[in-house]
């Protein structure tokens, strides 16, 4: 599947790295949707620079993703705006707050499942149900999914689950013509970064201290979408941190 023409939905694409990779598959022609869980300036100026990249459609809507009906009526209100849905990226992620194991408690455990394991779980069923035969699912994993990582125990747990649910569903949908993939991305370069200072001492235990570009994980993305013999696999893009964690 080609990156131009293509319809595409980027769940939690109206910030941060989901942005970024909007951007990135507007600028390569696709028509983008990007979600938000509210209504606020940041969709609606996303909108715009979609626009501006170049996207052969730009549209937003809002929604909730830890919720399983809310995730399935985001996913169709897109296939609704782009006329169609060819690609899901799903970016959204839960809390990102360094603690303790021992100092969790079940609503931040839950707060990090809900959406990162449950809603990429519903939101790609929603999207199955929504692509018209053939369609692509992206998952935004981690690299925390794959090495452990103590002040980020529900966070790389959900990862974990999310990457091995992109193995599930990859096999599940491979007779409807649907692959799943994921992408890991390390330490990202983020402007818009709320953890900088936790994202750059992560950075600096790399013998390189060199942050993702999200163009980087943007490249595997598009790789994903358009090699047709990918599937049920997750890229990691960590400049080494799983090497030299």
């Amino acid at each position: 599947m080609k990156v131009a023409g293509a319809r595409c939905l980027v769940i939690g694409g109206a910030r941060r790295l989901g942005r970024q990779l909007a951007l990135g598959l507007a600028s390569g022609g696709a028509a983008v949707c990007v979600s938000s869980r509210g209504q606020d300036d940041a969709a609606a100026d996303t909108v715009s620079a979609l626009e501006r990249a170049g996207a052969a459609a730009a549209k937003a809507v809002r929604g909730d993703v830890g919720e399983p009906r809310a995730a399935a009526a985001l996913v169709r209100a897109a296939g609704e705006a782009l006329g169609g849905l060819d690609v899901l990226v799903f970016a959204a992620s839960g809390p990102f707050v360094p603690q303790r194991p021992e100092a969790l408690d079940e609503a931040a455990w839950d707060a990090s499942f809900d959406t990162i394991a449950k809603g990429f779980f519903f939101a790609a069923c929603a999207a199955h149900d929504v692509f018209a035969g053939a369609g692509v699912v992206v998952a935004i994993t981690d690299y925390l999914g794959l090495q452990p990582w103590a002040a980020f125990a529900a966070h790389g747990a959900a990862k974990a689950a999310q990457i091995h649910l992109v193995k599930e569903l990859a096999r599940a949908w491979a007779v409807d013509g649907v692959r799943v993939c994921g992408v890991a991305p390390g330490p990202v370069d983020l402007d818009d970064d709320e953890h900088r200072a936790a994202t750059l001492r992560a950075a600096a235990r790399l013998e390189n201290e060199r942050l993702v570009r999200p163009a980087d994980v943007g490249a595997a993305v598009r790789f994903c979408i358009e090699n047709e013999g990918v599937t049920g696999v997750n890229v990691v893009v960590d400049n080494g941190s799983l090497l030299m964690s």
